[in-house]
């Protein structure tokens, strides 16, 4: 009644947690990555899925969908089919959908197929909708280095501006002795 062979036939073959995520991948959409707002990266990030961020990120984003939140900032590009901003970034954008909320600060470039600009958004750049977006998506996502920083440096890179060159003071004019 017992026994230990009968029970062990019946039961089920343990599975490894990479063969249950495995199995669930096909058919639903898994949960998003999140950059916390402590968290600070430098380098790009690529993903297949969703990311997140509240934290900074110094680099380039390349992903399916990507929520800047109101606390996070980006300096470098973000690629993605579906974007919404709802915090600071400094750089390209390019997306199929872009969304860019009231407290959003954008300082770049947006290349789209659907544009949306809620009110009190900034946004310094040009927006440019584009026809073909998947050829640009495409490309950006392969070029490896996506669209270009502010200023072309690489993220980990910081300097100071140049000073702006002064004009030699002139000597006050001396009055004339009579």
């Amino acid at each position: 009644m017992f026994s230990k062979s009968k029970a062990a036939s019946d039961a089920p073959a343990p599975r490894s947690l990479g063969a249950a995520a495995a199995d669930e991948r096909p058919g639903k959409p898994s949960a998003p990555s999140i950059l916390s707002g402590s968290l600070t990266i430098r380098g790009d990030l690529d993903s297949t899925g969703d990311i997140q961020i509240d934290g900074v990120v110094e680099g380039d984003i390349r992903s399916h969908k990507v929520t800047v939140g109101e606390s996070a900032r980006v300096i470098g590009a973000v690629i993605a089919d579906h974007i919404r901003i709802a915090g600071a970034v400094e750089g390209e954008i390019t997306g199929r959908e872009v969304t860019l909320t009231a407290s959003a600060r954008v300082a770049g470039d947006i290349y789209h197929d659907r544009l949306a600009i809620e009110a009190d958004a900034h946004m310094q750049g040009l927006c440019r909708r584009v026809e073909d977006v998947e050829t640009r998506l495409a490309a950006a996502r392969d070029k490896g280095q996506g669209a270009n920083r502010p200023a072309d440096k690489p993220a980990t890179e910081t300097s100071a501006p140049e000073p702006t060159p002064q004009p030699a003071p002139q000597p006050a004019p001396q009055p004339a002795d009579d």
